[in-house]
């Protein structure tokens, strides 16, 4: 189950860098996003070579690509409450399986 949680978070991760590369705008929502993405592939990538768990980094990076998803909605005028809520829900589906499996 690590691994997978591992995975999962290396593959949201690198979803989230590519979503802010090919956005349109730059600022700071894409910031937090980026950011969040960040520590979810260096949480991956400490929790495979290293034998602790690290998951407070990942517990800080997912709130910020929520966060940085929710500003550029607001920027837009634009904020789609259903995808948060699906985006919150997946986002703990990752943690759980980080911490827990």
């Amino acid at each position: 189950m690590r691994i997978l949680g591992a995975v999962l978070a290396i593959l949201y991760g690198l979803l989230m860098l590519f979503a802010v590369i090919k956005g349109k705008q730059k600022g700071i929502g894409s910031v937090l996003i980026a950011l969040g993405a960040v520590l979810a592939l260096v949480y991956s990538l400490l929790s495979l070579i290293m034998s602790q768990s690290y998951i407070y980094i990942l517990i800080a990076g997912m709130p910020g690509i929520s966060a940085g998803a929710l500003v550029n909605g607001i920027k837009q005028k634009n904020v789609h409450i259903p995808h948060h809520i699906i985006r919150l829900i997946a986002e703990g589906a990752i943690i759980a399986v980080c911490c827990f499996g």
